[in-house]
C-alpha cells in the first residue's frame, strides 16, 4: 500500500500543506514565450483629419479661382466685341427687286419653259465695312416648287454704295408636278402669277484690318406678282406689278 506522506511523482512536494506559488505561465512547466515585439507605422502627421480638410479646402479654392478667371475672360471678350460693334455698327446689305419680266412661257402636262429676267438693287448701308460677294446664286420658285437657277458673277461693295444686279433664269422643258402646271394656268387666267426669288451669296465683311469669317447671306423675295395681258398658255409674256419689292435678308 502506498505511503500517503510520499509526494506524487511529477508534481513538486507541497510546502506546509500548500502547492508552490504560480509562475505566471499558462502551464507550470511550459517555457515562457518571448516578449511581443511592438511593430508600428510611423505617422508624421499628428492630425490626419486636419490634413484631409486642408486638402479639400485647397481644391475648392483652386476651383473657385479657375471659375472666376474664366468668367472674367468671358466678360473681357464680351466687352471687346461690344466695343467693336459700337465702332463698326455692322449691318446687313439691302436687297430690292426692281423689276421682274417673264417671256416665252409655255406649259405642258408636266413641263414648263420660260425666261425670267430679275433686276435687283443691292445696297451696302455700312459706313465702315466693305462687303465682298465671292459667290452668288439666284433661284426662282412657284410656291415651293423650284423652276430655274443661275450663277451670278461675284462682286464687291464699298461703304454706302449701291449695285445693280441682273439675274437671267431659264427653264427649258423642266419637269414639274401637275399641280404646278394647273396652278400657274389657273393664276394666269385670273391675271397674275406670283413667284418667289431666292439669292444665296457667300460673303465677307471687312473693315480695315478687321474681317469676319465667310458667311452665307440668304435673301428671300416672296410673292412677286407677274401680270399677264393674255390668258394664252403659249409664248405668254408678263411683268412685275405693284412696283419694287423689298427682300428679307439674313445670315
Amino acid at each position: 500500500m502506498a505511503d500517503a506522506s510520499r509526494p506524487a511523482t511529477g508534481y513538486p512536494a507541497p510546502q506546509n500543506g500548500y502547492p508552490p506559488p504560480g509562475t505566471n505561465t499558462a502551464y507550470p512547466y511550459a517555457q515562457q514565450p518571448p516578449p511581443q515585439s511592438n511593430y508600428y507605422y510611423q505617422n508624421n502627421n499628428p492630425n490626419p483629419y486636419y490634413y484631409n480638410t486642408a486638402y479639400a479646402t485647397q481644391r475648392a479654392t483652386f476651383f473657385r479661382r479657375f471659375v472666376s478667371a474664366f468668367l472674367a475672360l468671358l466678360i473681357i471678350v464680351g466687352v471687346i466685341l461690344f466695343i467693336i460693334w459700337l465702332v463698326l455698327r455692322p449691318r446687313l446689305p439691302h436687297f430690292q427687286v426692281d423689276s421682274l419680266s417673264l417671256s416665252q412661257l409655255n406649259l405642258s402636262s408636266s413641263a414648263i419653259s420660260a425666261n425670267w429676267d430679275v433686276r435687283f438693287t443691292v445696297s451696302n448701308p455700312n459706313t465702315k465695312m466693305h462687303v465682298y460677294y465671292d459667290s452668288v446664286e439666284a433661284d426662282i420658285y412657284y410656291k415651293a416648287e423650284h423652276l430655274a437657277q443661275n450663277q451670278l458673277p461675284p462682286f464687291d461693295q464699298g461703304t454706302k454704295t449701291t449695285t445693280n444686279l441682273t439675274a437671267k433664269l431659264v427653264a427649258s422643258s423642266a419637269f414639274v408636278d401637275r399641280w404646278v402646271v394647273s396652278g400657274i394656268s389657273g393664276d394666269k387666267k385670273s391675271g397674275s402669277v406670283s413667284f418667289n426669288v431666292r439669292v444665296l451669296g457667300l460673303v465677307r465683311f471687312k473693315a480695315g484690318g478687321w474681317r469676319v469669317r465667310t458667311r452665307w447671306l440668304r435673301v428671300f423675295c416672296g410673292n412677286l406678282p407677274v401680270g399677264f395681258s393674255s390668258s394664252s398658255s403659249i409664248g405668254a409674256n408678263g411683268t412685275l406689278t405693284g412696283g419694287p419689292s423689298r427682300c428679307a435678308v439674313g445670315l
